[in-house]
């Protein structure tokens, strides 16, 4: 009997449409074959739809998009068995980058559905993992939509490994990203944790005191600079800026750090130049400059999660089903007056 798979397909002209692929019968050679569960919907989802790509490989439409993936091996080879350590029916989060020759591909972006089955995004019902993936065992006792935030705490890892114990850390930017980041400096062993937000972040900066911010800054009412350098005596230990698009962030968190402190340039923006840079403020003041990425955080969010420090039930936002993704992509987008969510995602199965 033939297996079809709902799938959201994306030309790259700022639409999407449901369509109907057909599932693979048996997994591909060395992978094996997902029963998507839940994905996360992240705002280069949205970029990605308009045809704005953020991988090196470039991106292939028309294409299924959605890389922040929770499911079930449907299926799966003897030497991927061995090679993963997993088995039929077990829950695992997928790796969205994928070490091919020719270069690093990501599911939900660099696959057309023109190649194979298609079936290469977390907006479908099935995914081929391919040999060269690379998956990791999730807990049972979780909904799979409350684990898809492995995805962005493993990012958030990573901005926290600056973070000592002890450590004042301010986190610019309360977006789903930020809000990982609490727990994850918190886990690093942060005393004092703020968040800054605008008036228009009312929502996640009340997010932000409940996972256990100090405080929630709004910086239309209050400049976040002088107010953290009263706060912790001359500047917080670590500043990490967390805020996609924004650029004036970047210049905030130098100045809100105090002096030999540290500074993690986290959130992309979208290629824009930082107006109000001043260099000389890094060998002036001393700071400590750290990139956002790379870095393989995953196992580490993982055990965070599997050991009850990561309040998943709080982070989880508002969950659509596939067939209402557009809703949840104008939602990210933050197009829809009125409303708001600190985390969006898509479920598959009930």
């Amino acid at each position: 009997m033939t297996r079809t798979s709902r799938a959201a397909v994306m030309p790259g002209d700022g639409t999407w449409h449901l369509q109907t692929l057909t599932a693979p019968d048996a997994p591909p050679d060395g992978g094996a074959l997902l029963r998507v569960e839940a994905t996360g919907v992240c705002h280069s989802d949205v970029d990605h739809m308009h045809g704005i790509v953020h991988t090196p490989y470039g991106g292939a439409y028309p294409t299924i998009a959605g890389h922040e993936i929770v499911g079930r091996i449907d299926a799966l080879t003897p030497e991927a068995r061995t090679r993963w350590g997993v088995e039929e029916g077990q829950r695992v989060a997928v790796r969205a980058s994928i070490p091919l020759p020719g270069g690093t591909r990501v599911y939900g972006h660099d696959f057309a559905i023109s190649e194979r089955s298609g079936l290469f995004g977390g907006f479908a019902d099935y995914l081929e993992l391919l040999p060269e993936s690379e998956v990791e065992p999730l807990p049972d006792g979780f909904s799979a939509s409350e684990l898809t935030v492995w995805e962005p705490l493993s990012i958030a890892v990573r901005w926290a490994t600056a973070v000592q114990p002890g450590d004042s850390v301010a986190i610019l930017g309360p977006g789903h990203l930020g809000l990982a980041t609490i727990v994850a400096a918190r886990a690093a062993g942060a005393a004092r944790i703020f968040v800054t937000g605008t008036a228009a972040d009312a929502l996640r900066l009340d997010a932000a005191r409940k996972l256990g911010a100090e405080e929630a800054i709004d910086v239309t009412v209050v400049d976040p600079v002088e107010h953290l350098r009263a706060l912790t005596d001359g500047g917080v230990d670590v500043a990490i800026d967390a805020a996609s698009g924004s650029t004036i962030t970047v210049t905030q968190a130098m100045q809100m750090v105090r002096r030999g402190g540290s500074v993690v340039i986290g959130a992309l923006k979208d290629r824009k130049t930082v107006e109000g840079f001043v260099s000389d403020w890094i060998p002036m003041r001393q700071l400590h400059i750290h990139a956002g990425f790379p870095g393989d955080h995953v196992k580490t969010a993982i055990e965070l999660i599997r050991t009850g420090r990561v309040p998943t039930a709080d982070l989880l936002g508002e969950v659509f089903p596939l067939e209402q993704l557009g809703d949840a992509l104008d939602l990210v987008g933050r197009k829809v007056p009125g409303r708001d969510a600190i985390r969006v995602g898509v479920r598959l199965t009930d």
